[in-house]
């Protein structure tokens, strides 16, 4: 959730206290106060950077190149299209319908259309089937029949390339625009709208809904019309999905539309236990305004038990039962958190760190949360020297995004995560001084980060040591081989090698195997 003034509506404040009551034995406040309405995500997309457009005209080049290995490599970069390309889409897709003929465009897909069918047709014959023909794929269709030198082609390509690059963003942003497509373009445009949208599914439902309030009646009739056709055409067949992103949008999109019809079904996922899904209806409800006011007080006095006084506005009172939706649905979430701080005052860190997980699991923005803080810097120190050290790792980095600048917690939690960090670093032989020293910086206290940084430096010293040690060493080595070489290249060069000699009994010498014997002549007789 954003900062309280980014998401109050006019007139509102956050000083005010609830006037319900909310005491509980878990330890709830006796009153809530009151928090300020979310406000609204903004469908105003942002300027395009300089790259994203380039990109895309790059891959809009490609599909109108004069060349066929070109554009089927342009169709084939469309299915990679990334959803932050979409504010380059938007500013392309207004440049062009400033910019062109709408008629000539017309004319062209006609006439592209009824030759493709053609085609079909005469496929079909061949092949002798007999079925009803159906329309290739406008941009299969159109690439197939290249024009490259008309701009009017240039131009239907371009924006039937970018319906399918929305297609395949699939956000409500990119619905949006393929609505804004069939408004800008006409109705040589609609079938093809018609068919993107509908493989879109759920996620075309909020744009729909928003386009039935266009200011073109026969937009906002053709969008009735298409949630019709998907079955979503009442706000209870709207909001059954299961995905919350679409469901999110689709609160948000009654919200805009302000539909009475829809006000009671949005209000009472304001309760839900999704924080996505909760803030998304309370958004809706901010967008509705003055419309939601009856259903708002009918609501609160069903759930409190009495009618809120006449004098609050609709936004005290849309406040005012949000707060005992929350005191309500955090009832068994303060048991929780109560228990798990009387475990850490036993010193039952690992029960205390079970309890306060399950309190943020259930309300992520729970208000108590500081109060966790020392619990887990304490949990974290644990389990620094487990094999490895997850659940101090897990603990350090709720303490970095639970904690304010201010929070005394905040840089010793920060400072051994680097430590833990440069540990598993060490341990792979690369040695970080720079990331101990930050850990040093951040806690001076931090005798984990000192000590280690104190032993790389004496492994730089003993690696040094080392270093000379082997160096005089291969210096001795390298002196005996060379004096052997040298010996070895002082013999006589072409001497022959010496033979054993073997003497017989008689004085001669005897050949070797496979030799003739030899006679060297009569010995001496021996002297007397």
């Amino acid at each position: 959730m954003g900062r309280a003034e980014d998401r109050a509506p006019a007139g509102s404040t956050s000083s005010e206290t609830s006037g319900a009551e909310a005491t509980n034995a878990g330890g709830a406040p006796a009153k809530l106060p009151l928090s300020p309405l979310p406000r609204p995500p903004s469908i105003e997309l942002s300027p395009p950077d300089a790259a994203s457009l380039e990109a895309l005209d790059a891959e809009l080049a490609l599909l109108t190149s004069k060349e066929t290995a070109d554009r089927e490599t342009g169709a084939a970069e469309i299915l990679e299209v990334e959803p932050d390309r979409l504010p380059a889409i938007h500013r392309r897709l207004v440049t062009i319908a400033e910019s062109s003929d709408h008629e000539a465009m017309k004319s062209l897909l006609s006439g592209v259309r009824d030759k493709a069918r053609d085609d079909v047709r005469q496929l079909l014959r061949a092949e002798d089937v007999h079925e009803k023909v159906s329309t290739p794929d406008y941009l299969e269709m159109l690439t197939s029949h290249p024009k490259p030198d008309s701009k009017t082609w240039r131009d239907l390509v371009s924006v039937v390339a970018m319906s399918r690059m929305l297609g395949r963003i699939g956000t409500v942003g990119a619905a949006r625009e393929l609505v804004g497509i069939y408004a800008r373009f006409g109705e040589f445009m609609r079938v093809d709208t018609q068919l993107v949208l509908a493989k879109m599914g759920d996620h075309a439902v909020a744009a729909l809904i928003e386009a039935e309030r266009h200011p073109a009646p026969k937009i906002a009739a053709w969008a009735t019309k298409q949630l019709d056709r998907l079955g979503k055409s009442s706000p209870s067949e709207a909001v059954s999905i299961k995905d919350p992103e679409a469901l999110a949008d689709i609160l948000r999109a009654y919200g805009r539309a302000r539909s009475p019809d829809a006000t009671r079904l949005v209000i009472s996922f304001a309760n839900s236990e999704r924080t996505e899904i909760r803030e998304a209806a309370r958004q809706a409800v901010a967008l509705m305004g003055e419309v939601a006011n009856w259903q708002l007080r009918d609501t609160y006095e069903d759930i409190v038990g009495k009618k809120p006084p006449r004098e609050w506005s609709w936004d005290r009172t849309a406040r005012e039962l949000f707060a005992e939706f929350d005191r309500t649905r955090l009832a068994e979430v303060y048991v929780i958190f109560e228990r798990g701080l009387a475990a850490e005052q036993a010193g039952k860190l690992d029960e205390m760190a079970a309890d306060f997980d399950q309190v943020l699991a259930q309300s992520p923005v729970f208000e108590r949360a500081p109060e966790m803080l020392a619990g887990y810097l304490a949990y974290a120190r644990a389990h620094l020297d487990d094999e490895p050290p997850e659940k101090a790792v897990r603990a350090l980095r709720r303490i970095d995004r639970l904690a304010s600048d201010g929070d005394l917690q905040k840089k010793p939690a920060e400072s051994l995560l680097l430590t833990l960090e440069a540990e598993g670093l060490f341990e792979k032989h690369v040695a970080d001084p720079v990331v101990l020293r930050r850990a040093i910086e951040l806690d001076p206290q931090n005798a984990r980060a000192k000590g280690l940084l104190d032993r790389m430096n004496r492994r730089d010293t003993d690696v040094e040591e080392r270093t000379h040690r082997y160096l005089a060493a291969g210096a001795i080595a390298f002196a005996a081989l060379a004096s052997l070489v040298l010996i070895f290249l002082k013999r006589r060069p072409g001497a022959a090698p010496l033979e054993p000699v073997f003497e017989g009994p008689t004085g001669g010498s005897v050949a070797g195997p496979g030799e003739p014997p030899k006679n060297d002549g009569p010995s001496e007789p021996p002297a007397t």
